[in-house]
């Protein structure tokens, strides 16, 4: 039987946890102690000398000025649309790692199943092979090439960390500012900075094609990052099945206070 070595271990742990950071990431951190009703949202239009205003579900603002929904604002409204309409979806995902040297190598896919606001599945595919489950209270990770089960309370394992943007709940939006990009490669883009800065994230750029999310890019504070690519969403009610973990037979459990 081969013996593998501590540090390959922990390299591989490294290069697994990268992958999925962006969806176990502060994915409920914000939905699940949200307030009853959102907050107004603070919206800054590129190329506007830094004017800011205050934008709710109903509108959006410059100074007090409204803005017509047009392709520069669209991809804010589409993100809120986004947020309040669709209650449980599944998608494809490609996985991009964003470097400063400007090489983005491809990490591999994964599969998204969420209902919100506390329940999703990110299933990834080779080469590294691990599910992430959210069942509403508590967070688990199958490293199926580990054959290892991490679980930990969902709340403290999502607390400080940085997007519930596409599949948390719709009141997070008071938790973050955001800035209309312009179009760029046939997309709509919108950057979001949380308030309260959490993590080493420094922002979240997102890029919207006729309302739905085509990419989310989460950027560290050194210019590092991850690229998610969606494609093939499924707007469907996603089987409750899918959201409860069954622990595997001869595969180490992990239990974690937070």
């Amino acid at each position: 039987m081969m013996t593998v070595k501590p540090s390959w271990l922990a390299k591989r742990r490294r290069v697994l946890m990268a992958m999925t950071a962006g969806i176990t990431q502060h994915y409920l951190a914000h939905s699940i102690s949200a307030q009853a009703s959102p907050l107004p949202v603070l919206i800054s239009q590129s190329g506007s000398s830094g004017q800011s205003g205050l934008a709710t579900s109903q509108s959006l603002a410059i100074s007090g000025q409204p803005i017509s929904t047009n392709s520069q604002v669209s991809a804010y409204t589409s993100l809120e649309r986004f947020l309040r309409q669709v209650q449980s979806a599944s998608v494809q995902v490609s996985l991009r790692q964003i470097r400063r040297d400007g090489e983005n190598p491809r990490l591999g896919k994964a599969s998204l199943q969420f209902q919100r606001p506390d329940r999703f599945r990110w299933d990834s595919q080779a080469p590294n092979d691990q599910l992430v489950l959210a069942d509403g209270e508590s967070l688990w990770i199958y490293d199926r090439d580990l054959e290892q089960v991490t679980v930990r309370p969902l709340r403290a394992a999502l607390e400080g960390l940085p997007t519930g943007l596409l599949i948390g709940s719709e009141r997070l939006l008071s938790s973050f500012k955001f800035e209309v990009l312009p179009d760029k490669a046939g997309l709509q883009w919108l950057k979001a900075t949380a308030l309260e800065r959490q993590g080493l994230t420094d922002h979240i750029n997102l890029g919207f094609s006729q309302g739905m999310p085509q990419v989310m890019q989460i950027t560290d504070l050194g210019g590092r990052g991850m690229r998610y690519e969606f494609s093939n969403w499924q707007l469907v009610p996603v089987a409750a099945a899918q959201f409860r973990f069954v622990m595997p037979k001869g595969i180490d459990l992990i239990r974690m206070a937070r």
